[in-house]
């Protein structure tokens, strides 16, 4: 049987394939039918799917985190693609070979040690405040969270959401802070704005957490979020380090509190300084700029489906313009 790729699924096409349950619910229709809910993935994407008929009896074949081969045909539903699911059995992982998984768990297209050599490199080039130097370089240090920057994803579902996202994520928010401190440099304080930035996304690394071949937030992310957990993780490390200044510690945790920008979108604190605001609007660029690249690189249509997230469709510019200039030819 030959992978058919979320990304290659059309309308109306017969789906027989192997997928990755990213996750798995079930409920009862408005005519009290049971039916189970599914999100399937591989490496280039994920598609809903949905089991109507014998769903009691399919339900306890598989699991959240399993590989399952479904036997499907595809609709449009509200403008999105869903499968429509006859038959799923859960395939082994063993049975596919050792690089198998590399068809089902999306990944950064940048080599990770690649990224993170130059993310030391650029902070390295550009931070001169002792302390801060001293911070970072205590990050450096921490072979744990350093193993987890290199493989978690940024988010569970929204943005830079694949291995080496976090560090991706970052990597791209530290080459805009250096540009943006040289652009502003009349008040904006690099070593604050470039250090924020490095840790501004510390605590994903206990918000998160992959089992399974999934991405899962911990008790810690659901209970406390990585804004909170990255101030305290911060604040500790700050409090190994003899001198540390008690105004540039303030300045870098409001960075970190205030950086999702309002309180309605989880930050304790809104931004109040030069560089809290471009921390928090360079994340913010950064992120929806990540979701329309997936969209770019992963489909061939010309509008998107809908976007939760951004609460609108998106149109591939580059199907557009080249349609465009075809037209004028």
């Amino acid at each position: 049987m030959e992978k058919i790729l979320v990304s290659d699924i059309k309308e109306n096409q017969k789906v027989d394939s192997i997928f990755l349950v990213k996750s798995k619910s079930q409920a009862t229709g408005k005519t009290g039918k049971p039916y189970v809910y599914l999100k399937l993935s591989d490496k280039t994407g994920e598609i809903k799917g949905y089991i109507w008929d014998n769903a009691e009896k399919l339900a306890p074949l598989f699991d959240t985190g399993d590989l399952v081969r479904v036997k499907s045909k595809t609709s449009i539903f509200q403008n999105e693609l869903q499968l429509g699911i006859s038959e799923i059995e859960k395939v082994e992982y063993g049975m596919l070979g050792p690089d198998a998984m590399a068809l089902f768990l999306k990944s950064s297209k940048n080599d990770a040690e690649s990224m993170f050599q130059e993310l030391k490199s650029i902070l390295k080039e550009n931070l001169t405040d002792e302390y801060i130097v001293k911070l970072t370089d205590k990050f450096f240090e921490d072979e744990t969270y350093i193993k987890l920057l290199k493989t978690l994803p940024a988010a569970k579902s929204i943005h830079h959401a694949y291995i080496g996202g976090l560090l991706e994520h970052t990597l791209s928010m530290i080459k805009i802070g250096v540009f943006l401190s040289g652009h502003y440099s009349r008040y904006v304080i690099k070593d604050i704005l470039l250090s924020s930035i490095f840790l501004h996304d510390v605590g994903k690394t206990e918000e998160l957490r992959i089992k399974n071949n999934v991405t899962e937030y911990s008790d810690e992310g659901r209970l406390i979020g990585h804004i909170v957990l990255g101030a305290e993780a911060v604040n500790k490390k700050i409090a190994e380090i003899p001198g540390f200044p008690e105004n540039l510690k303030l300045l870098l945790l409001h960075s970190i509190i205030s950086h999702h920008g309002e309180l309605e979108y989880g930050s304790p604190k809104r931004p109040k300084t030069p560089e809290a605001f471009l921390l928090h609007y360079i994340d913010n660029m950064d992120s929806k700029e990540s979701q329309f690249a997936d969209f770019m690189d992963n489909n061939n249509t010309l509008w998107s489906q809908y976007s939760k997230p951004l609460d609108r469709y998106m149109l591939n510019s580059g199907i557009f313009f080249s349609g465009a200039a075809e037209d004028e030819t």
